[in-house]
């Protein structure tokens, strides 16, 4: 994703969405991967992206699933593009 671009998605309640914070944490191990971030873990690969799968909540906020799902495909994308398949 975009140095620009947060990974802060439209927030879900009483309707399927997301973890917040299991995206949260997957994505933080992604973008220290691409170098937006100190890295604390091992790489995240673009296999790892495209597998990724996250708790679903409906009472609590969650992530808008197509929200994450579209940014998922992004970086998947460019850690492909950076050589971290």
């Amino acid at each position: 994703m975009d140095a620009g671009v947060s990974h802060r998605f439209t927030r879900t309640r009483y309707r399927a969405g997301y973890s917040i914070a299991d995206v949260d944490a997957f994505l933080d191990r992604v973008e220290a991967t691409l170098g937006l971030r100190p890295r604390y873990g091992p790489p995240v690969t673009a296999a790892d992206v495209a597998a990724a799968q996250f708790r679903i909540v409906r009472v609590r906020a969650g992530y808008d699933p197509r929200e994450v799902d579209e940014a998922l495909d992004r970086y998947e994308e460019q850690l492909r593009e950076q050589g971290w398949e």
